[in-house]
């Protein structure tokens, strides 16, 4: 029995619903490159009021580069590594400036949005066009990169505890409202409880109090929890050899 529990336990973690696991945010784990700038005389965390751009490098002028492309929140941005092409590019395309773009930059080069470089919306730009008029543009200064801000991290070091804390209490909260609700026979709440002990969401992992309440919610008719206690028991054949 212990042999096929370990057997099956990976089957059950392979077998998991997505809707009870929620795959987390890559922003929340995302370091920019560069993530510490020097902007009017004050060293920033990027990240914080910092905004997302991409697009191809159309000009350079002693101001900046000027990017025909997009800006704007982190992750919410696409442009293809090489460019549009000869497909058509959407209406909302429009150039922008970069100041202080550390970087070698080269016209017709491209900025894909997977690179997901990060800079500051400052105001607006206005340059001369080849017709001799003026163009409005918005401008985005990159910053000046350099070491953290002591005094910023820590509060920043300080506010990732709190969240972790915030979190770790949410999850014995969680543990405690669905070991309520499964000592009163909710099928729902025993299958979810078993999946938390099985898994270590929000707990210790505990393979007999998740057992237990798998049966609990099987008994109950759950067609989850009997499926899982199959794969526990009766293992694929072509699951991985686990030795202890």
């Amino acid at each position: 029995m212990k042999a096929s529990l370990c057997l099956g336990l990976l089957a059950c973690i392979l077998s998991c619903k997505p809707a009870i696991a929620q795959r987390p945010d890559w922003r929340a784990s995302f370091v920019p490159y560069d993530p510490w700038r020097a902007i009017g005389g004050q060293t920033n965390y990027v990240k914080m009021n910092g905004v997302e751009f991409c697009g191809k490098i159309v000009d350079i002028t002693r101001d900046g580069i000027r990017i025909e492309g997009d800006w704007g929140l982190l992750g919410t941005l696409y442009y293809p590594p090489n460019g549009w092409g000869n497909y058509a590019h959407p209406g909302e395309y429009n150039d922008f400036l970069i100041t202080n773009f550390p970087y070698p930059a080269i016209p017709g080069a491209i900025i894909p949005s997977d690179k997901h470089l990060m800079a500051w919306y400052v105001g607006d730009y206005t340059y001369k066009t080849e017709s001799g008029g003026s163009q409005t543009i918005r401008k985005l200064d990159y910053g000046t990169p350099c070491g953290p801000n002591p005094v910023l991290l820590a509060a920043m070091q300080k506010q990732k505890q709190e969240a972790r804390e915030r979190r770790r209490e949410a999850d014995v909260r969680k543990i405690e409202e669905l070991e309520h609700d499964a000592t009163k026979g909710d099928s729902s709440a025993q299958y979810s409880l078993a999946f938390h002990y099985l898994h270590g969401f929000g707990c210790e992992t505990n393979e007999v109090l998740g057992i237990f309440w798998l049966s609990k919610a099987a008994a109950q008719g759950n067609i989850e929890a009997s499926n899982d206690l199959q794969a526990i028991e009766f293992p694929p054949t072509n699951s991985v050899n686990v030795h202890p």
